[in-house]
C-alpha cells in the first residue's frame, strides 16, 4: 500500500511503569518498648506508627502520575478534577496537619547532632565524588548503619536518655520512610531530628503540611517525560486511590473496635 508523501506517521512513546521508592517499615516482633512508645505519643506520630507494612503498587503509582497536572496540583479523572488534601493524610496515616510548618537549618553539625541526640557519630562525609560510599551524604545517613546500632531490645535499666535515643531513632526511620521517602532508597533525612530536642518538641508542627508538599513535589517531577522513578508519601497516593475508587481497592479488615482505632491505613489488607 503506498501512502501520499504528506502523510505524517506519529508513534506515540509509552513510558514504562515508574520504580516507586519505598522502604518496610516494621516494628520489633513484640511491639514497640512502652517506654518508646510514650515518647512517641508525646511527639503525635503514634498514628503514624499504626500504619501497617504494605506494599506498594508501581502500576496504579505510573498510572496516577499520568493523570497529575504539575500547574493545579490535581489529578484529572475523566469525571473532573480530584486532590490529596491534609486531611486526606490526617485520617488515612493518622499524622498532625496543625502547628508551624517544618522549616528549619539545612547547614548543621549532622555528625554532632546524631551523637547529641542519637548517641553514636556517624563518620565525616567523604568528599562529593566518592559521597555515595559514606555513612553521611550531607544530612541523608544510612539506614542499615542506623538500623545496626539500635538492632538490639532497649535494655531494662536504660536511661531516660537512652530511651529518648531510641525513640528518636524508630521516629527519623518512619517519617524518612513512610512521608519524605526520597530517591536514594537506603537513606533517611536526618534534618527532622533538629525537632526532637525534646521529643514532644515534635508536637507543635505540621507534618501533614510538610509531607503533602514534598509528595506533590515528587508528583510534578516524576509527570515528566524522562523520569523513571518517583519518591515522597506514596503510601499516601495508593491509599487515597483506593478510599475514592473502592472496586479497585483490597480485601479490609472488619471494622475496629473505638480502643483500638487508628488510621485509616490500619483497615486495608495486601
Amino acid at each position: 500500500m503506498h501512502y501520499p508523501k504528506t502523510m505524517l506517521f506519529r508513534v506515540q512513546v509509552v513510558p514504562g511503569v515508574l520504580k516507586c521508592r519505598h522502604r518496610s517499615c516494621k516494628l520489633p516482633r513484640h511491639g514497640l518498648d512502652p517506654r518508646i512508645a510514650r515518647y512517641i505519643t508525646e511527639a503525635s506520630f503514634e498514628g503514624l506508627f499504626k500504619v501497617p507494612n504494605l506494599e506498594v503498587d508501581h502500576a496504579l503509582i505510573t498510572a496516577m502520575v499520568e493523570r497529575w497536572c504539575p500547574e493545579t496540583h490535581t489529578f484529572h479523572l475523566l469525571h473532573g478534577e480530584m486532590g490529596i488534601t491534609l486531611q486526606d493524610i490526617e485520617v488515612m496515616l493518622g499524622v498532625p496537619v496543625d502547628g508551624l510548618p517544618v522549616t528549619g537549618s539545612v547547614r548543621m553539625d549532622w555528625p554532632g547532632l546524631c551523637h547529641q541526640l542519637l548517641g553514636h557519630r556517624p563518620l565525616d562525609s567523604i568528599p562529593p565524588l566518592h559521597q555515595n560510599k559514606s555513612i553521611l551524604a550531607g544530612a541523608r545517613i544510612r539506614v542499615s548503619w542506623l538500623k545496626a546500632r539500635f538492632r538490639g531490645p532497649l535494655a531494662a535499666d536504660a536511661t531516660d536518655e537512652v530511651v529518648q535515643q531510641h525513640a528518636r531513632y524508630h521516629i527519623l526511620v518512619w517519617l524518612g520512610s513512610i512521608l519524605f521517602m526520597d530517591k536514594s532508597a537506603d537513606r533517611v533525612s536526618v534534618m527532622p531530628i533538629q525537632f526532637l530536642n525534646p521529643i514532644s518538641n515534635a508536637k507543635r508542627y505540621s507534618w501533614g503540611s510538610g509531607a503533602l508538599a514534598w509528595l506533590y513535589r515528587h508528583l510534578c517531577k516524576a509527570s515528566e517525560m524522562k523520569a523513571k522513578q518517583i519518591g515522597g508519601a506514596l503510601m499516601l497516593v495508593q491509599l487515597w486511590v483506593y478510599s475514592t475508587f473502592p472496586l479497585i481497592c483490597p480485601v479490609m479488615r472488619p471494622p475496629q473496635s473505638l480502643v483500638e482505632a487508628g488510621p485509616l491505613a490500619s483497615q486495608y489488607v495486601i
